[in-house]
């Protein structure tokens, strides 16, 4: 079995990586708060497959939602997406998302 890397060092790529690919414009084009949370809340689910050995298929039957969104989440295309939506999905996993507030 493969062994995953921490979620730490998971996060530092998805960071690093946020000026590339596609996120609707690419993740490093998240214009709103809006955006910006829903990449965030987007890594979420990347983390998790990662941490817990999941395929696409896997994913989206734990979510009791289609492949094609699921895809959809894994590339940052979330504008098809509310916030709420994508946190009903992460409390499906069983994860709690917290909001902060910034000076």
């Amino acid at each position: 079995m493969p062994k995953w890397p921490k979620r730490k060092d998971i996060e530092a790529v998805i960071r690093e990586d946020a000026g590339a690919g596609d996120w609707s414009r690419g993740p490093g084009m998240a214009e709103t708060v809006a955006d910006r949370i829903k990449y965030d809340v987007c890594a979420e689910f990347i983390i998790y497959k990662r941490e817990n050995n999941l395929n696409q298929r896997e994913l989206a039957q734990k979510l009791e939602i289609s492949e094609a969104l699921v895809s959809k989440i894994l590339r940052y295309q979330c504008t098809e997406f509310t916030i709420d939506r994508l946190l009903r999905y992460l409390e499906k996993l069983g994860i709690k998302y917290e909001f902060r507030r910034v000076a």
